[in-house]
């Protein structure tokens, strides 16, 4: 089994039931046997985990028994290069940021205040949707007022500082 995003399935339809009838198991609890496996796995792969505290980690912390610790360790040893990889490869979040646009408007009051002209900047994010293969585009325009503009621009100011202490 090779660890994927969980907008995609390990096995067909088809060798799941297989799967299923060859293991003994209800549809609801084959389900349960894969997530939990592709999360030790991923979880092996996010950390980089030396085979020896893997095997150690399975028996002491999820109390597994042998057999099944030494069939995570040889898969483990054998595909952890490849699952790596294939992780490196693929986003935690299937919509991505493409582009952005802006434009400033200004929206005069109505009624007793009609002398008030309150200025409001306007964006559209260009977004790029990755969903079981399909890419689709999608904008999203976002109104701020000057206050809320400058909120704004003070939380990407502390994000910038963190993503710039990590360097």
């Amino acid at each position: 089994m090779q660890a994927s995003p969980t907008n995609e399935k390990a096995f067909s339809n088809e060798e799941e039931e297989k799967l299923q009838l060859s293991l003994g198991l209800e549809k609801q609890d084959l389900q349960l046997l894969l997530e939990s496996t592709t999360f030790i796995i991923e979880q092996a792969a996010y950390y980089m985990t030396k085979p020896s505290v893997l095997q150690r980690h399975l028996s002491e912390t999820l109390k597994l028994n042998e057999d099944k610790c030494e069939a995570f360790i040889n898969i483990w040893m054998s595909s952890a290069k490849g699952i790596v990889e294939h992780l490196r490869q693929r986003s935690l979040f299937p919509t991505q940021f493409e582009g952005i646009s802006w434009s400033l408007n200004l929206q005069t009051a109505t009624g007793a205040q009609t002398k008030q002209i309150i200025p409001k900047a306007v964006f559209q994010f260009g977004l790029k949707i990755d969903e079981s293969k399909e890419i689709s585009h999608e904008n999203v325009t976002v109104e701020f007022t000057h206050e809320e503009l400058f909120e704004f621009y003070k939380q990407l100011e502390t994000i910038q500082s963190q993503l710039d202490g990590l360097h």
